[in-house]
């Protein structure tokens, strides 16, 4: 199925081909989560409206800013799809673990703290086949950046809408933190996407990704 499905989305104008790649997540798990890392189609996501009202740093990266709440995982998801957010079923693994890796004792943020989350776009590693998880890593290394946390993740998501995703040019913003292990024991990153989604892509220090995306890293305060 999904050859065929590859083979003809490479005829798919870029206008819509994210539509059809948004549609195809759902149809290929049941759960929202992952299909947009796992193929070779190359494509070139892009937006013709500028993102002048998002704040940049020095190096042009987009800057948010959240606060923490002491929230543990079941929570967050309470919350999440109490706002009308879409939480996949391998997210809500991830939040729900019980594992020595688990949201709750090594990714949940403490109450009130604020935090400054840098964007680095996909697009800064040129080459598909050199942008992995450790490529990116080492590039937020190279700006000073901190190590991300899961719990960025539901923060972001409530800050950041659909639309400025669009104005980025981007479908989705991943951390690339510890991963966590789902009921399946597959090693996953939590990611907020396009259509108010919460996800939780497979992940390893190899996996490539997409240049459609964004990854969030914090800034250390001053």
């Amino acid at each position: 199925m999904f050859g065929s499905l590859t083979r003809a989305l490479v005829g798919i104008p870029d206008s819509r081909f994210g539509v059809v790649a948004d549609a195809a997540n759902h149809l290929s798990s049941g759960r929202g989560d992952g299909w947009s890392t796992r193929f070779t189609v190359r494509r070139k996501f892009s937006s013709s409206v500028p993102a002048t009202a998002l704040k940049r740093n020095e190096h042009g990266h987009v800057i948010i800013t959240i606060t923490g709440l002491d929230l543990a995982g079941a929570d967050e998801i309470k919350r999440l799809e109490g706002a009308g957010y879409r939480v996949g079923d391998y997210a809500k693994s991830c939040f729900k673990s019980t594992k020595a890796d688990d949201y709750d004792k090594n990714h949940h943020l403490v109450a009130g703290q604020v935090h400054k989350i840098a964007l680095i776009p996909g697009k800064e590693i040129v080459r598909d086949c050199d942008r992995t998880t450790t490529a990116l890593r080492k590039l937020g290394e190279k700006y000073g950046y901190g190590k991300p946390l899961a719990g960025h993740v539901p923060r972001i998501r409530e800050s950041v809408s659909d639309k400025q995703m669009e104005e980025m040019g981007i479908w989705y913003i991943a951390s690339l933190h510890e991963p966590i292990k789902n009921s399946n024991d597959c090693p996953r990153v939590l990611n907020a996407r396009r259509g108010r989604w919460v996800n939780a892509y497979w992940d390893n220090p190899y996996n490539l990704w997409f240049d459609f995306g964004a990854f969030a890293f914090p800034v250390p305060a001053n």
